[in-house]
């Protein structure tokens, strides 16, 4: 099948996603002639990519640093990172002290979190926490008052009026915030888009905020200028423009060489998808590609309606790696500007050869496993991967769910190979080597499951399961369900378990899907969903024709705006239109491809 489709006038699309910081590296360093580097020590089924990312390197060069890595990682094993040349440039600093006192059950990471500076900083200047932190312990925190050698820059902070807005503070030397007074009917979603931020960035300054905020509530939102060296300190409250910061004092800049990107006129678009045409029964799964490529065409057709051009062409995949095979050797798809798909993780591997041979951008929609990803700089994978969601679970469990008790269910006789496995394995590990208290149950059948004796009274209890198969963890439930409400037991499921129809307790699961969504774009979309289609599709979750929305509205806006070298760009619009998912692609070197970053916590309630 396929299909062309076109239009006249141009017009484009930007995408509200900003870069994020990058992850701080509080780890051992170690100086080989003259050079300084971090010694990590490698986690469970931790990747190059994973790695990389945390340190904001290359894979390539952790491989030039340490070759042995050629031959595979193993956890356990010690690399050498070179640090960069900000951790140990000619930076001179004076510092200052709070005290701090610790707090009941406070660990080193929530300090440093708190404050905003390394677990090294503090054990530097109170070398007696190496033996432990005590409660009412008081402790020298550093605040770091930072000068370059030759210039001093100042902040300059336009004002304005702006509802809701509060005080300046400083929490670092490169960051500011301004107080945000939630105002009724007001989202996190409304409230990000009004100061042109990143919601992630909001979320990291105010943990919990992407699952609840209420009126009247207060939000730090994030003012950064990486040039500000002085803290700013005001004493009375203001009313702020998010506008950007300003210098008073500019270092000179460099020329800086424009690259040429060029408007796209006529987007060619190819989609890789099962839709079974040659099947006399229909399998209901696949009617979940059909909603996706539903709504990726509706993305398609209101950028018709601002002007923007489309050649698109549409593949029956089936599933097997024939069929794939077969289609690849078409000359169409080496001259797309985007191919999408294919839905089955069989078949990826030989798309991802392709793109890679023929220099062909290519979303994997759907699977959380694309190999290569690591060395191929012209694969997207929304997906978010297991390293990803492992990241994101202890920024929670740092963060909103720094209360909770984590508690180990491990079924006998799982597979060492099961996904599930693998997590606990990593999660567990993480939670000792932070000195976290656990707790561990051996499963050998419902009857003697023995929860009680690992859970903590008058704290929430998270359990989490040895498997990803939900048929493993499906006898256990009953067990979970009787034990009294005061046991306040929350079960950590994969988000493919919500649409099981078996009684389970209080959940909590991760996904790049939003909890709750925007009514007011709920509403719009639905109408428009229903006026190009005439089929309702709200009781589905998720929503597959939403993902083909959001994920074919990003490509749009970049193709168009920036030509065939749009990959160059990713990253650095905004105001894109997104319903379901905020999406946020990066990279952490020229040769691997992008991984979205964006994942949600939620919640379901016993039933």
């Amino acid at each position: 099948m396929k299909m062309k489709l076109s239009s006249l006038m141009l017009a484009g699309l930007l995408l509200f996603i900003l870069q994020l910081a990058g992850q701080s590296t509080n780890y051992p360093t170690k100086t080989i002639k003259g050079t300084d580097y971090y010694v990590y020590t490698v986690q469970t089924s931790e990747g190059l990519l994973a790695i990389g990312r945390k340190f904001e390197v290359s894979a390539d060069v952790i491989v030039n640093v340490n070759p042995i890595v050629k031959s595979g990682l193993k956890p356990g094993q010690e690399l050498l990172i070179p640090m960069h040349k900000k951790d140990v440039s000619k930076i001179q600093t004076s510092t200052e002290f709070i005290k701090h006192t610790v707090e009941k059950k406070q660990t080193l990471f929530a300090i440093s979190h708190k404050y905003s500076i390394s677990q090294v900083d503090i054990e530097k200047y109170n070398p007696e926490v190496k033996n432990g932190l005590k409660d009412g312990m008081v402790l020298n925190i550093p605040v770091i008052m930072k000068t370059d050698e030759s210039t001093v820059v100042k902040t300059a902070i336009p004002l304005n009026s702006k509802p809701g807005a509060a005080l300046i503070q400083a929490t670092d030397s490169e960051k500011s915030f301004i107080i945000h007074k939630v105002q009724p009917k007001e989202t996190l979603f409304s409230i990000c888009k009004q100061y042109n931020v990143d919601s992630k960035e909001v979320v990291k300054l105010n943990p919990g905020a992407d699952i609840k905020i209420s009126v009247d509530s207060e939000l730090k939102i994030p003012v950064t200028n990486s040039k500000t060296t002085q803290k700013t300190h005001l004493t009375e409250t203001v009313e702020v423009s998010p506008a950007p910061i300003e210098s008073e004092v500019k270092p000179v800049e460099k020329p800086v060489v424009k690259e040429h990107f060029t408007e796209k006129k006529t987007i060619k678009i190819a989609f890789l998808l099962p839709f079974m045409l040659e099947q006399a029964k229909k399998e209901a799964v696949l009617e979940r590609f059909q909603n996706f490529y539903a709504g990726s065409l509706m993305a398609i057709q209101e950028a018709k309606e601002r002007g923007i051009s489309f050649e698109i062409y549409s593949y029956d995949t089936d599933k097997t790696e024939e069929k794939i095979n077969d289609l690849l050797e078409k000359d169409d798809l080496k001259t797309m500007d985007l191919i999408i798909g294919p839905a089955f993780s069989n078949q990826v591997p030989l798309i991802g050869h392709f793109a890679r041979e023929n220099k062909v951008n290519t979303l994997i929609p759907f699977s959380s496993k694309v190999p290569d990803i690591e060395n191929n700089p012209y694969l997207f994978q929304f997906n978010p991967g297991f390293d990803t969601e492992i990241k994101y679970l202890f920024e929670q469990l740092n963060g909103n769910l720094k209360n909770v008790h984590v508690v180990f269910a491990e079924i006998q006789g799982i597979s060492p190979m099961d996904e599930g496995n693998i997590r606990a394995s990593a999660i567990k590990s993480q939670l000792l080597k932070e000195h976290k208290s656990i707790g561990i149950v051996e499963l050998n059948s419902p009857d003697n499951a023995g929860f009680n004796l690992q859970l903590k009274a008058g704290e929430k209890n998270l359990i989490i399961f040895n498997t990803d198969k939900f048929s493993n963890v499906s006898p256990y439930l009953n067990t979970l369900n009787q034990l009294p409400a005061e046991s306040n037991v929350i079960l950590y499921e994969q988000y493919s378990w919500r649409n099981q129809l078996e009684k389970k307790p209080e959940c909590l699961y991760i996904s790049p899907f939003l909890s709750s969504l925007n009514e007011a774009a709920l509403d719009e979309y639905n109408s428009r969903f229903d006026l190009f289609f005439g089929k309702d599709l709200s009781n589905d979750t998720p929503r597959y024709d939403m993902l083909g929305y959001d994920l074919t509205n990003y490509f749009i806006a970049y193709i168009h705006k920036y030509g065939t070298k749009y990959a160059a760009k990713i990253g650095t619009l905004n105001s894109i239109t997104f319903v379901q998912s905020q999406l946020q692609f990066e990279r952490i070197s020229n040769e691997s491809g992008f991984v979205n970053q964006t994942l949600y916590t939620g919640e379901t309630k016993a039933h």
